[in-house]
């Protein structure tokens, strides 16, 4: 057991709070949300919309769904053109996306980028620096360079496979797990809780209404205990769940539903599984990787599913 108060988990529905960051123009509205070691920034924006950023000290991820926005991305000297229903790895240093078509689209940085991570809802959550959790420490450069990485998503589904079909990614500072979204819903006979000793997770769900199962530490104080949280969330939102605390996710309701796991730095227990993430042979693993010790959480089965 834990000697610490519980860390409570960030529960965020964009549509129910004003965004932190507004353009002048009006073109593009931006909902910031932190966690230890990272930062999600998802923007409703309009065509002609304009995200820079003037220098970032570490790579960040820019996702848009199936009905997301099309953007044009530019950063280290290149530019690429990014459809909806996809998943880009951006170099440190300047960028610029400029959105070609109406949506969303969300970024995800590290806490590298301390100007984001003020700007968060939830800053005051974090004003201890959450010593919980392990350092985020960044993982080798890439084999060939750092640069613009694009990845169209619907390739990486299989049209008959499982419901639950993951799509793994990461870069030398975090891991996303971009699920496959979902037509039906979860059995709830099979759903998977777990937890996580020293990293937090940041579930992002663009789509769909979710709950997240929450069952929190106990602590030897009984004025610290946190009750058991089994609320529903509309979409889009995201939840970030601290480390320790017991979590499944399941959705509900009718239609199509997305989840989107983020893990800041990587998940080393899932990059050490061969051919589980989708880009392993762009990124080396940490020289350290074959170190068994490392803690990668628990289970209260005897199996676990990623997510």
């Amino acid at each position: 057991m834990t000697e610490r108060p519980p860390r409570k988990a960030t529960k965020v529905e964009f549509g129910k709070t004003n965004p932190q960051i507004v353009d002048p123009g009006g073109k593009a509205r931006s909902w910031v949300t932190r966690g230890g070691n990272l930062s999600i920034v998802v923007s409703e924006v309009q065509p002609g919309a304009v995200l820079d950023r003037a220098n970032d000290p570490e790579e960040h991820m820019v996702i848009s769904p199936p009905n997301g926005a099309t953007m044009r991305i530019e950063a280290g000297g290149k530019s690429i053109e990014a459809g909806a229903d996809s998943l880009t790895i951006v170099p440190p240093g300047p960028s610029r996306i400029t959105a070609t078509t109406r949506g969303l689209v969300a970024r995800i940085f590290s806490k590298a980028s301390t100007d984001i991570l003020a700007l968060a809802v939830n800053a005051d959550t974090y004003a201890d620096g959450a010593p919980e959790l392990a350092p985020p420490t960044l993982w080798p450069a890439p084999h060939d360079g750092y640069r613009l990485r694009h990845y169209p998503l619907a390739q990486y589904l299989k049209p008959d496979g499982d419901r639950i079909q993951p799509r793994v990614f990461r870069s030398t500072n975090m891991l996303v797990n971009l699920f496959g979204h979902y037509k039906t819903r979860r059995d709830t006979t099979q759903l998977s809780p777990h937890w996580h000793d020293d990293f937090e997770q940041a579930s992002l769900t663009l789509n769909g209404r979710w709950v997240h199962h929450m069952r929190y530490d106990w602590g030897p104080d009984l004025r610290t205990w946190l009750p058991d949280d089994h609320g529903e969330m509309g979409t889009p939102s995201v939840i970030i769940i601290p480390a320790t605390v017991v979590h499944t996710s399941r959705d509900v309701g009718d239609g199509e539903s997305s989840l989107y796991d983020i893990f800041c730095p990587p998940r080393l227990d899932f990059a050490r599984k061969k051919g589980f993430v989708i880009n392993e042979a762009e990124y080396p693993l940490p020289a350290q990787s074959d170190d068994t010790t490392v803690k990668t959480g628990g289970s209260l089965l005897s199996w676990q599913k990623p997510g």
